[in-house]
């Protein structure tokens, strides 16, 4: 209850202090739409994650929140995730840069205004949906409170000529709506007059611009109006229903019987490699590469249902055993599910989505790890854990800009590649493998290579003509390094 008048209090000193807190909305709406407008991932990307916790800091300043010291990996993280999209041309990066940046603010900001040290994986991932769902909630509040301060501080005169200027302005326009198409049908030089105009005004361009501002300035507003209602304070959080533990030990129980047989079949098969027993007209590569999707989809189920198992069924030392072999199966199967797809790259290259499902197998490797602690240490910090490993190593993979390993392992080993693979290189990767592509030398290929070369000149025309025009708000090193490529390619 005290939690729930605080949140009040807070909602409500916001609304008093509509004019520091909209400026700061409205300040911040501006750096949004220079920055990230038609750019999301120019050099002005960083800029404006930087100027997102500069402000957090300054709304929390205001209402005496301090920043806590466990707060800076949090700022680390969103700052290094800013700075590695300016350095990819990767939609898939681009993309997961900002899923993983609001990510990380949104777990900074529930860092600062509650105690989460307390909350176990579930309760975390249930108070991100609420803060955001909140956040929804709240989008009217910079509206509603600047209605109520424009009420609150202008004397009703003003406030009739600022409603009247207001309607005499939609009425224009609806008025213009139907008039001016007439007026340009019925005069071919004012159409001609106004077309002139309406050249170097861009329509489209202001709304774009002005739709930017507005997304801006109301997220900011609205989520830290989610933030101090206070809809997840402690003390509330029901208590648990336990199920009875014989029901987690039965089936378990069948589960880990069935692993530990397929686990026994990876070890003698896959591992020591004992070929006599595969079956007829499968090759080891096929038998390597068969079971891949289906091993890494079963891992993912396994981390999901020991989690399960421990939020719903109450401590339990069989539980506890069971629970620790089919984690230590789990890992078994990571182990072979990493061992194929080697096999596999070995034998057909690399690609974008077999270098991510290694990435993906060593997170899940290390996030089994801290389940297995989880297990028996139930005050472990398992969120705050696979946070810490997911960012950690996200980070790491998004700076390594996947395309240029992925063109550069290939270009290595390319005494067996053929014409598809010069071609996924062309079209299937970012711009980040330009300056490895350009290192082709065709003439180490016994095939005809006539109409490759004219697609690899063709590839570097097209980033020629793409670059045109690039300055300080859409500099992106990747784009930059592509063009110096596509050049000095041209010019051979």
């Amino acid at each position: 209850m005290n939690e729930h008048k605080e949140g009040n209090q807070l909602i409500w000193k916001i609304s008093e202090n509509y004019k520091y807190f909209g400026g700061l909305s409205l300040a911040y709406g501006l750096i949004f739409t220079f920055c990230l407008y038609k750019n999301m991932s120019g050099i002005t990307f960083p800029i404006c994650v930087v100027a997102t916790i500069v402000f957090a800091v300054q709304f929390m300043k205001k209402i005496h929140y301090q920043l806590r010291k466990y707060s800076y990996p949090y700022i680390i993280g969103m700052v290094l995730l800013g700075i590695s999209t300016a350095f990819t041309t990767s939609f898939f990066l681009h993309f997961f840069n900002l899923i993983g940046i609001v990510l990380l603010f949104f777990v900074f900001m529930i860092h600062q205004f509650y105690n989460d040290s307390v909350w176990n994986f579930p309760a975390y991932l249930k108070r991100i949906c609420i803060l955001f769902g909140t956040m929804l909630q709240c989008i009217p509040y910079p509206y509603q409170h600047g209605a109520g301060y424009l009420n609150k501080n202008k004397d009703q005169k003003n406030n009739s000529t600022l409603v009247a200027v207001a309607i005499g302005f939609l009425v224009a326009i609806g008025i213009l709506s139907v008039i001016l198409p007439l007026l340009l049908k019925s005069d071919a030089i004012f159409s001609r007059l106004f077309g002139e105009i309406l050249r170097y005004i861009n329509f489209g361009t202001i709304l774009g611009i002005c739709l930017t501002f507005i997304v801006g300035f109301t997220l900011c507003y609205a989520f830290f109006s989610a933030l101090c209602k206070y809809n997840f304070p402690e003390g509330r959080e029901r208590k648990m229903r336990y199920y009875h533990p014989v029901i987690g030990i039965t089936f378990t129980s069948i589960v880990s019987v069935i692993y530990l047989v397929y686990c026994t079949i990876q070890i003698m098969y896959l591992f020591i490699g004992m070929q006599s027993g595969l079956p007829e007209n499968m090759t080891y590569a096929q038998y390597a590469r068969g079971g891949f999707w289906e091993l890494l989809f079963v891992s993912i189920i396994n981390f999901v249902m020991v989690l399960l198992c421990m939020h719903i069924f109450p401590e339990n030392r069989i539980l506890k055993i069971i629970l620790t072999v089919i984690s230590g199966c789990t890992f078994i199967m990571i182990f072979s599910a990493g061992y194929r797809m080697f096999l596999y790259i070995g034998a057909y290259h690399l690609t974008f989505l077999r270098i991510l499902v290694l990435w993906f197998l060593i997170v899940l490797t290390m996030i089994m790890s801290g389940v297995i602690v989880n297990i028996y240490k139930r005050q472990f910090p398992l969120f705050h854990y696979i946070m810490a490993v997911v960012s950690v190593l996200y980070i790491g993979f998004s700076f390594s800009r996947p395309d240029t390993i992925i063109t550069r392992y290939n270009i290595a080993h390319s005494e067996n590649m053929e014409e598809q693979d010069i071609y996924y290189l062309l079209y299937h990767t970012s711009w980040d493998a330009a300056p490895e592509i350009a290192k082709i030398n065709l003439e180490d290929y016994e095939w005809d290579t006539e109409w490759i070369e004219e697609d690899i000149r063709s590839y570097f025309r097209h980033i020629e003509e793409e670059s045109e025009g690039i300055y300080f708000r859409k500099a992106n090193y990747s784009r930059i390094m592509a063009k110096k490529a596509a050049e000095e390619y041209l010019n051979k």
